[in-house]
């Protein structure tokens, strides 16, 4: 439970902070051994040190417009552990107005649940991890005021006005992706825009959540939001990267992994 008590005060606001300036560098030393390596459903599946922390660390929203919203607490609702190496939780992420000049400031929006298994080497760091956040999408339509990312004028604006402005801003040198912003905003347009509730694809809402992660390590993130995806938002088959690929990414045979020893 320390660890991952631990874990979820570094990602709300604002002990999040630290890790979008700097990265990996100031994660709290204990929290994730060197080789982690997991699934966020409906993200992705991540290996290492950096790609597991920039995920779970990178991705916590920072107050901004439309809505100012961020995680602020986190309680763990329900932890499970029958062994010292294995333990699930469900944490609810909660979900509130930061934004001191308002007068909404403080004010309760929603909640963001996730259920995560963990698997700790023997210092009691996280190896490995499978975690699910059900109901990504709609979570995220109510934390930025209700929008709804449906509709086709909003998944405009989302291109032309937040994407690809961003992509210009963080992608530059050697890790340009588009030629400027019309090029970004005219390639980006002719995919489709995705759901929240499957972010892997090559797709807008898979683009949306790495051009965050753009501003920690632009030299490995860049390419995910250009116009192949870099491996990252690239459509996949569903069985193999959640089903076939458990293999290799937990490091044992399937169902293995996050059970107890059977003489513990």
């Amino acid at each position: 439970l320390p660890s991952v008590t631990k874990i979820y005060d570094t990602v709300i606001y604002p002990n999040n902070l630290a890790f979008l300036a700097n990265g990996s560098s100031v994660v709290p030393s204990g929290l994730f051994n060197v080789n982690a390596s997991g699934r966020v459903d409906p993200v992705g599946n991540f290996t290492g040190f950096d790609d597991s922390t920039e995920y779970f660390f990178g991705l916590s929203p920072v107050p901004s417009l439309p809505s100012y919203t961020a995680f602020t607490s986190a309680p763990i609702v329900s932890f499970t552990s029958g062994c010292a190496s294995v333990a699930a939780s469900v944490v609810y992420l909660d979900t509130t107005v930061v934004n001191p000049n308002a007068t909404n400031n403080g004010d309760f929006v929603t909640v963001l649940k996730e259920v995560a298994f963990w698997h700790f080497d023997d210092d009691g760091a996280v190896l490995y991890y499978d975690a699910w956040i059900p109901n990504l999408a709609e979570w995220t339509s109510v934390a930025q005021g209700g929008l709804d990312f449906t509709n086709s004028i909003i998944q405009e604006v989302v291109i032309a006005e937040e994407l690809c402005p961003a992509i210009q801003d963080r992608c530059v040198g050697d890790n340009q992706q588009y030629a400027n912003t019309l090029d970004c905003i005219a390639q980006l347009s002719l995919k489709k825009f995705g759901s929240f509730d499957e972010v892997w694809g090559d797709d807008i809402t898979c683009r949306t959540i790495h051009v965050i992660l753009t501003q920690i390590r632009p030299e490995v993130h860049c390419p995910h939001v250009g116009p192949t995806g870099g491996g990252k938002c690239v459509d996949v088959n569903y069985t193999t990267v959640y089903a076939e690929d458990d293999v290799a990414l937990f490091g044992g045979p399937e169902g293995s992994v996050f059970n107890c020893p059977t003489d513990s």
